[in-house]
């Protein structure tokens, strides 16, 4: 083989390493990002006005700021508790999809699922320190890791679809 036979190869492993890089980055930014919109929106469509209304009830409006804080350390946490799983959902999806040539939005379905079933699989079997309970979920038994699992896995659907469109440039395949 001639050195510029080589040279092309070695450009096309950097630039298949960068397009798996670029997938893993969206996904590791993007995915944790959309969980804690979910979640925050969630919590302030169901619970802002319940709140609101007890703190007018009891002529606390003071306190407002103290739920409005609470709504932020919320969001903070779920970003920060879905970052591992997005992080893995990212390299398994960028791994299959770049070197695998599978790039479907289905395969994009399976990886998130993955991830967070290896992410509640872990809570269930491994008990983290003080440290790590803002990263690790504790599961104390089978029905609480299945219910974790579903609104996680819900959760996953959407931000990785939203991933996948996003790293769309990224896994097509170029001719």
């Amino acid at each position: 083989m001639s050195g510029g036979g080589m040279a092309a190869d070695a450009r096309d492993g950097l630039r298949q390493a960068a397009r798996f890089g670029g997938v893993v980055a969206v996904f590791a930014v993007v995915g944790p990002l959309v969980i804690a919109a979910i979640v925050s929106l969630v919590v302030g469509a169901l619970g802002g006005r319940r709140v609101d209304a007890l703190l007018l009830w009891f002529d606390l409006g003071m306190l407002r700021a103290i739920v409005s804080y609470a709504a932020w350390l919320l969001a903070v946490v779920a970003l920060r508790a879905a970052f591992l799983p997005s992080l893995a959902g990212g390299i398994l999806f960028g791994w299959v999809a770049i070197y695998g040539g599978r790039n479907a939005i289905w395969v994009a379905w399976i990886t998130a699922l993955l991830a967070v079933a290896a992410f509640v699989g872990f809570g269930l079997f491994v008990r983290p320190g003080l440290a790590a309970l803002l990263i690790l979920p504790v599961v104390a038994s089978w029905p609480q890791a299945a219910a974790l699992g579903a609104v996680l896995g819900v959760l996953a659907l959407v931000a990785s679809s939203l991933c996948w469109w996003l790293a769309r440039p990224l896994h097509r395949r170029r001719p």
